[in-house]
C-alpha cells in the first residue's frame, strides 16, 4: 500500500483514476482476500486525498457573475 504522504502527492486527477482502477479490481471479483483489503484501504485513502483536494479549492472557488450592466465580477463562494 503506497504510504499516506505518497497518495497526498498525486493530484486530483491521478488519485481519483488510482482510486477507479482500484475500484475495477476489487469489482472484478478475482482479486484474493488479502489483496483485496490491501486495496479497500489504498481505497480508503485515496477517497480521504481526493476530498482533502476538494475541500482545499471548494473555499477558492471564484464564480464569474455577469452584472446588471453587463460588467463581470467575481465573487467568492463559501
Amino acid at each position: 500500500m503506497p504510504s499516506a504522504e505518497e497518495l497526498a502527492e498525486l493530484s486530483f486527477e491521478q488519485a481519483q483514476e488510482r482510486l477507479e482502477q482500484v475500484v475495477r479490481e476489487l469489482e472484478s471479483g478475482q482479486t484474493p482476500l488479502d489483496r483485496a483489503l490491501a486495496l479497500y484501504e489504498t481505497g480508503l485513502a485515496l477517497r480521504d486525498v481526493c476530498l482533502a483536494k476538494l475541500t482545499a479549492l471548494e473555499g477558492r472557488l471564484e464564480t464569474l457573475v455577469q452584472g446588471a450592466e453587463g460588467s463581470l465580477t467575481i465573487e467568492e463562494t463559501q
